[in-house]
């Protein structure tokens, strides 16, 4: 008897996936059409419906990155009026074993191109200006809310790069919780 598969047709979202985990564990130069295509099981020519080239893979797949790490940024952290609150939270999540962490830190190591420098720059812009203003609302003045965003920051970056530099990917959620607990009582003193 023959079967006809069905091939499955894959939307701009699943190559987009495919390469955020490419990017995750390997770095931007590791996406490449053919592996990935490969590993979704279908031929290049899905790849071409839905993009023009590589690079507007990697630029489609950080943006959508960009998205939901904002967005996860926004309903986990900035819904919390209390800013020592907020602060806990913000050092909870940046100690959890996540994607997101996992591209932000490979992106680290592959800033020399415009495009990631680019991303990497407003992230962290955008993610000091909130640090500041929950140190602010804690009472900071602003001189001392940037330096202590700026530290808290700072741990955060080491973390990540300690953590895929000695382990290869980041520690479970249980050791990510008494983590982000130390780091609460050295930065809220």
């Amino acid at each position: 008897m023959n079967e006809v598969v069905k091939k499955k047709s894959l939307t701009a979202d699943d190559w987009q996936d495919a390469a955020l985990n490419v990017i995750a564990h390997q770095g931007v130069k590791a996406v490449a059409v053919e592996p990935l295509a490969r590993a979704l099981g279908v031929t290049k020519g899905s790849f071409y419906w839905h993009f023009s080239n590589r690079m507007d893979l990697v630029e489609k797949s950080l943006a959508k990155w960009r998205l939901s790490d904002k967005k996860l940024i926004e309903e986990s952290i900035l819904t919390i009026k209390n800013p020592k609150k907020q602060l806990l939270a913000w050092f909870k999540l940046s100690a959890e074993p996540i994607q997101s962490h996992l591209i932000y830190s490979t992106l680290l190591a592959d800033r020399s191109h415009t495009i990631i420098s680019k991303i990497l720059k407003e992230i962290t812009l955008e993610r000091l200006a909130y640090l500041q203003k929950s140190y602010r609302d804690l009472g900071y003045d602003a001189k001392q809310a940037k330096s202590q965003s700026l530290l808290a920051y700072s741990v955060y970056v080491g973390f990540l790069h300690m953590s895929k530099t000695l382990y290869g990917s980041l520690p479970d959620s249980a050791k990510a919780e008494e983590y982000a607990q130390f780091v609460a009582k050295q930065l809220l003193a």
